[in-house]
């Protein structure tokens, strides 16, 4: 009997891509919860900061969905999430939920331009294809 196993890739190395792809997943979020925060609240926080509101928020936030897997969890956990900004920015709920708003749409505006980076990097123009 033959197991078919991708060479190479054992529990210890998904571990590690899971890490790396953890950490940069948290540098972009907290990048984008910074320049949101920056845009709507002004200076309240610095990037470190919106860095581990990133972790805490995803931490808690995955957390509430974990045990309340429902639109009902859903709800708590944008509470919950609107509560830490409200906190760690020194905001009101009204701020926090400008905040959270223009996260979304600096992160919209993030990823076009990433994937139009990208996109640009991995294609090759060709002129033939005009002639």
């Amino acid at each position: 009997e033959s197991s078919m196993e991708i060479p190479g890739l054992g529990a210890g190395s998904l571990l590690v891509g899971f890490l790396i792809l953890f950490i940069i997943y948290l540098i972009i979020v907290g990048f984008v919860l910074w320049a949101a925060g920056e845009i709507v609240v002004g200076r309240r926080v610095t990037f470190g900061q919106a860095f581990a509101i990133a972790g805490v928020g995803t931490f808690l936030v995955g957390a509430v969905l974990f045990f309340l897997p429902s639109l009902l969890g859903l709800l708590a956990g944008f509470v919950l999430f609107l509560w830490i900004i409200r906190h760690y920015f020194k905001t009101g709920w009204f701020g926090a939920f400008g905040v959270t708003i223009m996260a979304v749409i600096v992160g919209v505006v993030l990823t076009f331009v990433l994937g139009a980076l990208t996109i640009g990097l991995f294609s090759i123009p060709t002129i033939s294809r005009f002639i």
